[in-house]
């Protein structure tokens, strides 16, 4: 994913949380892989999409994922793209810790 592309453009982190029964660590590895092709396919249609990243938490049954895009409906719909369910898109705020 060109992830200068997408960040050049105006963009938004959202948080989508899945709460799914059954969910485990290789359900979860292709829902990265899909929600990344599903990106890499919009951004080169001209809607910059990034997958950040995803946490699973096998204990409860939960993938979040945190994607970046215009606005919620291109984040809903890299998700429908890749064909996976979500519960909640939220926007997020997202901090990172400076290398010291």
């Amino acid at each position: 994913m060109d992830r200068d592309h997408v960040e050049a453009a105006r963009t938004q982190t959202f948080l989508v949380e899945r709460y799914w029964p059954g969910v485990d660590e290789a359900i979860a590895q292709r829902v990265v892989a899909s929600l990344e092709q599903a990106a890499r396919v919009m951004t080169a249609e001209g809607t910059p999409v990034a997958h950040v990243g995803s946490i699973l938490m096998p204990a409860d049954e939960v993938v979040f994922s945190l994607i970046e895009a215009a606005d919620e409906r291109a984040a809903r719909q890299v998700n429908e793209r890749a064909d996976v369910p979500l519960d909640r898109i939220a926007a997020a705020v997202t901090f990172h810790l400076q290398s010291r």
